[in-house]
Formats: structure tokens, sequence, C-alpha cells
């Protein structure tokens, strides 16, 4: 009885795998053959785009919506990558004063007077349209030098400034306040 038993089970599930190779396309057991993931992938999608009209509409439906994935990703990258860039030379021209690495040094910066101040020592002190206040540190005189004066900062000698207005060959000596 064992041996009957056994013998039709044995035949069951040939039959059964019989059914169910018959039922997978040979194009799909061809592509289970591929080593590479992205062939073997592309393999199975131009498979199955085959079997059918819905399932070429389902195939379709896939790649259109991968499409738009990529293209978001893409412009998501872009905009991430254009506003680091503006940040870095945000970052590059607030820290222009400062104690800086050699590789980031940059030699001149173009602001506008937004006011002109004396400080305790009568030493005169400008606020920058940028947000910087730079105050003299020689006792020249700038007479032309007034809100809304174009001026170019320029890095000096031996990690000094000069703060020289735009419509003049004048400058004076300056340093970073903040």
């Amino acid at each position: 009885m064992r041996i009957v038993v056994a013998t039709l089970m044995g035949c069951t599930a040939l039959m059964a795998a019989g059914t169910a190779r018959a039922q997978v396309p040979d194009k799909l057991i061809a592509c289970a053959s591929r080593v590479d993931d992205a062939d073997r992938l592309a393999c199975y999608d131009a498979a199955v785009k085959s079997m059918g009209a819905e399932a070429r509409a389902a195939s379709e439906a896939r790649e259109a919506e991968a499409n738009a994935a990529r293209a978001a990703a893409a412009a998501s990258a872009a905009a991430a990558a254009e506003s680091a860039a503006a940040k870095a030379e945000a970052d590059r021209k607030a820290s222009f004063g400062r104690s800086a690495a050699a590789s980031e040094i940059i030699s001149e910066l173009q602001a506008s007077i937004t006011e002109v101040l004396k400080s305790g020592t009568g030493k005169v002190v400008f606020v920058l349209d940028n947000g910087q206040v730079w105050r003299q540190a020689d006792t020249l005189s700038l007479p032309n030098a007034k809100a809304g004066t174009a001026v170019t900062i320029k890095r000096g000698a031996l990690g000094s400034f000069r703060l020289v207005p735009d419509n003049s060959n004048r400058w004076v000596q300056v340093v970073r306040m903040r």
C-alpha cells in the first residue's frame, strides 16, 4: 500500500511539474539563466511585455513612472547642487576679513557703505550693505566716504585690509569688527 501511495504521489508531482512548466513561457525560463541582475530584469520586462496587451500596458506604465522618478531625482540633484554652490559662495564672502585656509582666500570684496559712525576712540566705523562692520585702523581720513558710497575692500600686506572708495584714489586701513 505504501508503494502505491508513493507511486501515485510521484506521478502527481511529475504531472504538476509538467503543468507548471507548460504555464511558464520559454522566454521567462531563458531570462532566469542570465547572470547580470539588470540584464535579467530587462529580459523579464521584455518577456512580460510580449505576453499580451494588459501586460504591455502595465509594463509601459511602470516604465513611464520610473522615467518620471529619474527626471525628478535629476532635477532635485541639480537644484541641491546649485543651492550648495550659492551657499558656499555666500559663506566665502561672509568670511572675508577673517582668518581662513589659503585655498579659500579672496583678494577683494565689493560693497556699499550704509552708515558711517565714530567709535569711542574717534576712529571711523563703516557699516556695509552686506552686514559687515569695519573700523578704521590708521589715522587717515576719507572725506568722501559717506552712506551710499560704493567701496572695495582689498587684502593688503601682512593680513591687513584697505577700504577704497570707488570714486577716489585714496584708501584707509581697516579692521573687520563683525
